[in-house]
């Protein structure tokens, strides 16, 4: 991607920086370019006359720290210091997708997103490079300055200094003659043995001003003129309104009106309180819906769908079947995994204000494109009539790569005429989420004399969450979906899928993967480590019953499965060594687990203990990953924990329920959340490695369930084979 001199026209009117200086951004490709706004400003590199950056990237900041990450990259090459980076926007152009991907799906997924760890991967290096061009072109300024080779300079801080003579010039100084410069077509980047910002420990840039309150997040947009709303769910799953009764609500002050759409009323008033006790006083009319739909119906439909073949999901690898039938043992094992919310702290909102001739939406959306294409079809404006603003988000987890909560502040801005911010109340999120779906887990393997896995073989079968993507678009539109229903994204954590680095699974001979489509009509979408959360607490708990019957140490065995990856045994023997492994404090006991997946290698050994009423007390969790080169140590040990604690409230409390067609939980009083107290300390260790870089937001998620799991057996001697745990009798 081409680094050029940005239009400063385009860039006074598409952002509220400051003017001057040296201003460079990517340049999009010819076919790219036909499709781009050319009054909306792409990313960017801005340095002042006071020696300040200022950064426009196309990435969204949802607590992944990737704000810090860029920036690091940048200042990496300037040889200046983060807090010498002013300002960062998240910036929308039509032009700019995510790298990764447009890769992973053959170009076929063009979309400005922020998901699925892959925005360092994607854009780190485009930074690292705008970085570089910046610093050849301020050297450059100051040789022409001193009429001096810039051989003769070298860059330190702030400054450019003459190595003959010791004077030197401030960036500031020199970043107006620097724009006149020649732009470099492949300016030197530093080798990683170079780096002095890159690599080490450093604290997130935004920390600041999230404590000052500084920061904007999505309920923090005011505008002159502006109403407010929320919405009203229809409270049985898949049913239409037909109509509204508002007399009530009518009655409340500052009530303005209501807009129902097909499964939702939009409710607008002066206030967002005014708004919420408004809501409560509508009464929808509905008509069909999944009134039959409760747990048991689904728990039955998952086990009806397993009788079915299923498709072929990734490489098939030799011969099970022969492999089964020269097995001295055959096991045979279920799993099943519950329904989770993201519930995520900041509640959904967003605010648009539609005129007759343009439309501005300001949300914490993951997926730019998004807003634009809902703007599109309710305005009817073309999309360079549709600016978007990204604020920061208050946790994603991929609940807000949907559009449904981007919709209702653009539909009451143009029925209205004024703009409107929606915000969703903490119920009516819970209730009408996209959640992750439930899943049965059937494998099946076959041992060796020596008590070793020959022949493996499995069966998912969950709803897909990428369906509703391809129903919006009218066809089979992700790239990650066949035609046959197989979903890359649910069936992830299973063996020998395309995506994957097979080396770094266990060594079996024969291997086959089956995924049948289960057709359970409520809200699926993408949550935190998508379908590898179910997979690998299925797989990992499985080898550890593999190991009890082979009467095997659980990390001895999985030694013996990975002895071709000496990146996975030196993984293995460090967990060993830090976990302490075999030899807990009295009373307590481990369980292990082991996981690959996004370019990574990890383990986690979870100690706990168990009281007389049969209650958990996790005392710590040890992990050991390998992820290629670190960018930022700090970061990755802030995201391990994060996911790991997103995961291990998932085992241990979360569940979605359903009755009567209806979500049962509504808030954070029966949607239970792990607490400060009862989390456990977290011991992340990092291990050096020349493999290429790994995606770090969720790696942690899927291994502390079955790390969890297996310790509880260790303790009781009771398989946990459903989670959450709570719900299993310990005692």
């Amino acid at each position: 991607m081409k680094i050029v001199a940005l239009n400063r026209r385009d860039f006074l009117r598409s952002s509220a920086l400051v003017t001057g200086g040296l201003l460079l951004g990517f340049e999009a490709s010819a076919a790219a370019k036909v499709q781009s706004v050319s009054s909306q400003l792409g990313p960017f590199l801005q340095m002042t006359n006071q020696g300040k950056i200022r950064l426009g990237v196309p990435v969204v900041e949802m607590g992944q720290g990737i704000y810090t990450s860029l920036a690091m990259s940048v200042v990496e090459e300037l040889e200046m210091t983060l807090d010498q980076v002013e300002d960062i926007q998240t910036i929308f152009h039509p032009a700019f997708k995510n790298p990764i991907v447009s890769y992973m799906t053959k170009n076929k997924l063009q979309l400005q997103m922020t998901g699925g760890s892959t925005s360092l991967m994607g854009w780190g290096k485009y930074y690292q490079n705008i970085g570089a061009t910046a610093r050849e072109m301020i050297v450059s300024a100051a040789a022409n300055e001193w009429d001096v080779s810039p051989s003769n300079l070298r860059v330190d801080g702030e400054y450019v200094i003459n190595t003959i003579t010791d004077k030197k010039l401030s960036y500031g100084k020199l970043v107006e003659k620097a724009a006149k410069s020649k732009i470099p077509e492949n300016p030197k980047i530093k080798e990683s043995i170079e780096f002095k910002t890159i690599g080490k420990p450093i604290k997130r840039w935004d920390t600041s001003s999230k404590i000052s309150g500084k920061a904007v997040f999505g309920a923090d947009i005011q505008l002159p003129e502006m109403l407010y709303g929320t919405i009203k769910n229809t409270p049985i799953l898949g049913s239409k309104i037909i109509g509204i009764d508002e007399s009530i609500a009518k009655s409340i002050d500052g009530y303005i009106t209501s807009i129902p759409l097909e499964d939702m009323v939009i409710v607008v008033a002066n206030s967002t309180w005014s708004a919420m006790q408004s809501a409560s006083k509508i009464i929808i009319n509905t008509e069909g819906g999944n009134v039959d739909l409760n747990n048991e119906s689904i728990k039955m439909r998952l086990h009806e769908d397993s009788r079915q073949e299923g498709v072929q999901a990734g490489n098939k690898v030799g011969n099970v079947e022969k492999g089964f039938s020269t097995s001295l043992t055959i096991v045979e094992r279920e799993y099943e995994l519950s329904i989770q919310a993201h519930a995520a702290m900041e509640p959904l909102t967003a605010t648009a204000n539609v005129t007759e001739d343009q439309c501005e939406f300001w949300g914490p959306v993951q997926v730019q494109d998004i807003p634009v294409m809902v703007a599109s079809q309710v305005t009817g404006l073309t999309p360079d009539k549709i600016k978007i603003n990204t604020t920061f988000l208050g946790g994603g987890f991929g609940r807000k790569t949907e559009a449904d909560f981007v919709v209702p502040p653009i539909v009451a801005s143009k029925v209205l005429g004024k703009p409107v911010q929606i915000t969703w109340s903490r119920e009516e999120d819970l209730r009408g989420g996209f959640y992750r779906p439930p899943s049965l887990v059937k494998l099946k393997a076959g041992l060796d004399t020596k008590g070793l896995p020959t022949s493996f073989e499995a069966k998912l079968v969950s709803p897909s969450s990428s369906l509703h993507i391809a129903q919006a678009m009218g066809s089979f539109f992700p790239p990650w979906i066949y035609e046959n229903g197989y979903d890359l994204f649910i069936v992830e954590g299973m063996p020998q899928q395309p995506l994957d680095d097979v080396e770094n699974q266990y060594l079996i001979p024969n291997i086959d993967v089956k995924y049948v489509p289960s057709d359970i009509d409520m809200k699926w979408g993408f949550w935190r480590s998508v379908g590898a959360a179910g997979n690998k607490f299925a797989i990992e708990s499985f080898i550890d019953e593999i190991a009890q019957i082979s009467k095997a140490d659980p990390l001895e065995l999985r030694t013996k499965l990975l002895k071709h990856n000496k990146r996975a045994l030196n993984v293995l023997e460090k967990a060993k060594l830090q976990s302490n492994w075999g030899k807990p404090q009295k009373g307590h006991f481990q369980g292990f687990a082991y996981a690959d997946s996004l370019n990574c290698i990890q383990t986690q050994v979870a100690e706990i203990s168990i009281n007389q009423r049969g209650q958990i007390d996790i005392h710590k969790i040890t992990c050991v990953l390998d992820c290629g080169p670190t960018h930022n140590p700090h970061l990755v040990h802030q995201q391990v924990e994060g996911s790991i604690i997103f995961g291990l409230n998932a085992v241990i409390l979360g569940e979605i329920n359903v009755q009567n067609g209806q979500i049962v939980e509504s808030n954070y009083d029966d949607y239970k959340m792990l607490r400060l107290k009862d989390t456990p300390p977290i011991d992340v260790h990092l291990v050096a490695s020349s493999a290429k870089q790994g995606r770090i937001g969720e790696i942690g998620t899927p291994v502390i369930g079955p790390a969890v799991a297996n310790a509880v057996f260790a303790a009781t001697g009771k398989r946990i084979r459903r989670l959450p745990i709570r719900k299993e009798d310990l005692a």
